[in-house]
């Protein structure tokens, strides 16, 4: 079902009277059918499959050409990331990427493809590592990559990173978790609050309660107290800095409207460093905009990055 007949079909079903049960709406007009089909990208995306092998295949180039220094940051076998940094780098900006994955799948392996459009433009990548469900729950997701980051605050200058100008990115349940980055207490970790200085997140979920009314609710088990803290838009009082969002107009409507709802508040907040919807880009397409630095989203984020310099 595409977009158009996502649409219509969800008009022409309101419109019918004395609606079944099982029919009736869950959420914003949604069926349970349509709101599961709506936070599924594969029901958007033909060439999903293709794309995600791309990942891998474009990432296992670059480690190839640029071979990436790994670390571990955590106590477990998963806490781990691979830092890309340019010959003689000294005092540069970080760039931290969170790979997506559904919260279940991909790794950092899959993850390097950015990396030549930071280093080759004065810049470290750091592709995070961290477990997956079932692994982990997604609140210990969360709780690896924020000892990642405080990780990177403490060590990064050592290969060549300003830990004064750190960045964080990420792509779909990567985009939701470099949005959860954006708007943690840092201080309350024993950090500085503005520890990330800016943030790209691309085709993310900001809000998680019609996530959990969805099929993913079968993997992502959350109490209550973890869905206020673990949505982004519920925390926007810890946010420090600007953020792009980024999202293609190929997506299903839930995450378009994630995104749009999520730009249209951090603007209103004076935060939205830039809006993107990349025109006809599903899902899965929208992260490789960073495999080179030529496209108007990765000029707009080294310029983020540049901005920054002290």
């Amino acid at each position: 079902m595409d977009r158009r007949q996502f649409t219509m079909s969800l008009a022409g079903l309101l419109a019918l009277p004395g609606l079944a049960r099982a029919a009736d709406p869950v959420f914003l007009g949604y069926t349970q059918e349509m709101l599961d089909q709506a936070y599924d990208q594969r029901e958007w995306a033909a060439n999903a499959t293709q794309v995600i092998a791309r990942y891998a295949t474009d990432s296992a180039a670059v480690r190839k050409q640029f071979p990436p220094q790994t670390e571990r940051y955590g106590p477990s076998e998963a806490e781990t990331l691979d830092i890309f940094a340019p010959e003689g780098a000294k005092g540069l900006p970080v760039m931290v990427f969170i790979h997506g994955g559904a919260w279940r799948g991909l790794q950092k392996e899959d993850a390097a493809a950015p990396a030549p459009t930071f280093i080759q433009n004065g810049c470290l990548y750091v592709a995070l590592n961290f477990a997956n469900i079932p692994a982990a729950t997604l609140p210990e997701m969360a709780a690896q990559c924020r000892r990642a980051l405080l990780w990177l605050h403490a060590n990064i200058a050592r290969f060549g990173g300003d830990p004064g100008r750190i960045f964080v990115s990420g792509h779909s349940s990567g985009g939701h978790l470099s949005a959860v980055m954006l708007t943690t207490d840092w201080r309350a970790l024993g950090g500085p609050q503005d520890l990330i200085k800016g943030g790209v997140v691309m085709s993310g979920m900001y809000e998680l309660y019609p996530v959990l009314l969805s099929a993913r609710s079968s993997y992502v088990k959350l109490t209550p107290a973890d869905v206020v803290v673990l949505s982004p838009m519920r925390q926007l009082a810890n946010l420090a800095c600007p953020v792009m969002v980024v999202s293609g107009d190929k997506e299903s409507p839930e995450f378009q409207r994630q995104a749009t709802e999520f730009a249209t508040v951090l603007a209103g907040m004076g935060k939205l460093a830039n809006r993107f919807t990349l025109f006809g880009k599903n899902h899965f397409e929208v992260p490789e905009v960073l495999n080179t630095g030529a496209t108007p989203v990765s000029q707009a984020v080294l310029a983020m990055m540049a901005a920054g310099r002290r």
